[in-house]
């Protein structure tokens, strides 16, 4: 933990995943760290040196890599060769330093999505699996956000403990309920003590602006996804 609490921003994923109990340590030193996640089955790997992640990667690659995430450039590139893993995601991370929640927006209800909610997400939500979606559902991290008793969007955490999967349907937009789902997403997380974050892709200016006006810090380094 001394490593990733150097900076605590770009590596608020990896300390989330070893707080909630859920990182299998493969590596750890004074150079890094090496964990695998195992609600995700996200490998994470962070270390300033270039060649020890190397040798940890060779270490492990018996366990068949199929979605990593990586702080360095060079790793991310030797990663893709080596075990074919694509597309790579370019992200920075936003994560939410506040103690006190954000104010909550009193004019839409927050409700829990439940098994008969799974064909509206999987319709207006594509970036994930039938099978992450489900499973989100089922681990009760996924929320339906509802105005005059009409679903307007949704929002949930990540298998990894990142928020994500926000979509306000196209009729409801520009009504300001992405925030109030996020701010009600940020708000969860705080009272189940967990990070509130989220990555964005790198060129997503937009999303970008709406995590710095929502209160969330940026960090100044990128990371990559790789799967």
């Amino acid at each position: 933990m001394e490593f990733l609490n150097r900076n605590y921003i770009l590596y608020a994923g990896l300390i989330q995943s070893i707080n909630r109990g859920t990182a299998d340590i493969l590596e750890e030193s004074k150079q890094g760290i090496f964990l695998r996640d195992t609600v995700s089955d996200a490998f994470m790997l962070a270390t300033e040196n270039t060649e020890t992640g190397k040798h940890w990667l060779k270490t492990h690659e018996s366990l068949k890599y199929s979605l990593m995430l990586l702080f360095q450039n060079d790793l991310a590139y030797f990663v893709s060769k080596e075990y074919g893993l694509t597309p790579m995601l370019d992200c920075y991370q936003a994560v939410y330093m506040r103690k006190e929640p954000p104010a909550l927006n009193n004019n839409i209800q927050i409700q829990m999505a439940v098994d008969e909610d799974f064909k509206m997400i999987a319709d207006n939500y594509h970036m994930l699996s039938e099978w992450e979606l489900k499973k989100i559902i089922k681990r009760r991290e996924l929320f339906i956000g509802i105005h005059d008793g009409e679903t307007v969007g949704f929002i949930g955490q990540h298998l990894e403990g990142s928020m994500g999967l926000l979509e306000v349907l196209p009729m409801h937009r520009r009504k300001g309920y992405g925030t109030a789902l996020e701010n009600y997403m940020i708000a969860h997380m705080l009272e189940q003590g967990l990070i509130p974050f989220c990555q964005v892709e790198s060129d997503n200016c937009k999303s970008l602006d709406l995590q710095r006006k929502l209160g969330l810090t940026i960090s100044d380094e990128h990371m990559y996804w790789l799967f």
